[in-house]
């Protein structure tokens, strides 16, 4: 729904400024001397406002694709370390925990460590997990669907 009183007040203020703006143009032009010309004293603000907006914008971007760099490290990290402490790969440490020899070190470690090993996996997992979704957050194609 429009909202007539805002519209109006809009409008009406709008049209105040640029009857502000007549007068205080016309102002300035009186009290300068003669062969004076009065757009010599007109500012290029507008054009450096966009410049420096679009150089903020950019600067915004680059720190931005380096938080995004910086997360996905984590990310890989995080993926390559859950790798090596709990995988069906032979080498975890879950898994020749489970493959011990007996009366080996390993073998003793297995009882008390593997229910820690599980959750500390499952707790980075879900860690991982919710760096996933916050990269997908970042229109990264790659993670889109994630």
């Amino acid at each position: 729904m429009i909202n007539l009183y805002a519209t109006r007040f809009k409008k009406i203020l709008l049209e105040a400024d640029e009857d502000e703006l007549g007068l205080e143009r016309d102002a300035m032009e009186a009290s300068l001397d003669d062969g004076t010309d009065p757009t010599a004293f007109d500012s290029s603000a507008g054009n450096d406002m966009d410049a420096t907006q679009s150089e903020l914008a950019d600067i915004l971007s680059k720190r931005n694709q380096q938080i995004v760099g910086e997360l996905q490290t984590w990310i890989d990290s995080i993926d390559q370390f859950l790798k090596v402490l709990n995988s069906e790969e032979p080498n975890s440490i879950q898994s020749r925990l489970a493959n011990a020899e007996p009366d080996t070190v390993f073998d003793k470690m297995k009882q008390s460590q593997q229910t820690k090993i599980s959750r500390v996996a499952s707790d980075l997992a879900a860690l991982h997990q919710g760096f996933l979704g916050f990269m997908a957050q970042t229109k990264n194609a790659k993670y889109k669907y994630v």
